[in-house]
């Protein structure tokens, strides 16, 4: 009898196990994103985008975010202001997004511009929240964003490629993609008001992030976003988490983007 009872509590302990296993197996994967940025980022809200994108995949991810946005704000805007900081320290983080406004980030690889004030403080606020999030071991991502030309779009590329070398960070190529985008497509499908992004645009960047934070390019699937689209002018506060803002809830579209519209999405997202 102790050798029955020894074997029946071997195999409850193993299939307590099996279950174990197949659960961890099972569970949807979970990540936490931190954004810094402005309206580049706010406009159709990326981090729901991303949210929605990582949610679809056959493997869906759970991805939470904080969002620290500001219309025009700088890097250093938010470093001062200390709220995307703090939030950094308060608990763990799979990932850091710094967007730097565009004519600021250019200044980096410009010699008459690299030693202005502005300049300066947008290198030391990616500095700082670099070292930030290696003391809490978190990884940290720079959005490259787009110009309004190749040339300038090129001085953004290399000086997003200085800054990110300079921190240990990787860049997500977005301006370039855009750029591409914006050839093919035109202009105005790209950026309808000459600086901020369309939906397929912010569904690109989306995209990218995907790939670099989940570590794979998403599949083409259908894509449910049941959120509001933020426009320029939303009334975003740079003191909380723009998740936590009732102000920008406004009433949700729920907009399905079918998956042969991803597959075009994902191919410019390459």
């Amino acid at each position: 009898m102790p050798h029955v009872r020894r074997r029946t509590f071997l195999a409850l302990l193993l299939l307590a196990f099996s279950s174990f296993a197949h659960a961890q197996e099972t569970a949807p994967r979970k990540l936490r994103v931190l954004f810094v940025g402005n309206s580049l980022t706010y406009v159709n809200d990326l981090p729901s985008t991303l949210r929605a994108l990582a949610a679809s995949q056959p493997t869906p991810v759970t991805i939470e975010t904080q969002t620290f946005v500001a219309p025009g704000g700088s890097l250093a805007d938010r470093w001062i202001d200390g709220k995307a900081a703090a939030a950094l320290g308060a608990g763990h983080w799979d990932a850091l997004v710094l967007q730097e406004r565009g004519g600021v980030l250019a200044c980096m690889v410009d010699s008459d511009q690299r030693n202005s004030v502005e300049c300066r403080a947008s290198e030391r606020a990616h500095r700082e929240f670099a070292a930030r999030a290696k003391t809490v071991g978190t990884p940290v991502y720079v959005l490259a964003t787009w110009g309004p030309d190749d040339a300038w779009q090129n001085k953004l590329d290399r000086a997003a490629k200085q800054i990110a070398s300079r921190i240990d960070a990787q860049v997500v190529p977005a301006g370039k993609a855009l750029r591409a985008l914006a050839h093919r497509n035109g202009d105005a499908a790209t950026f309808p008001d000459g600086v901020h992004p369309s939906l397929i645009a912010t569904l690109v960047m989306a995209t990218q992030l995907h790939a670099a934070i989940v570590g794979a390019w998403p599949v083409p699937a259908d894509v449910t976003l049941d959120f509001a689209f933020l426009p320029a002018n939303a009334a975003v506060k740079p003191d909380a988490p723009m998740e936590s803002q009732a102000q920008l809830k406004g009433q949700p579209k729920k907009t399905v983007v079918k998956a042969d519209a991803m597959s075009v999405v994902i191919a410019a997202a390459k």
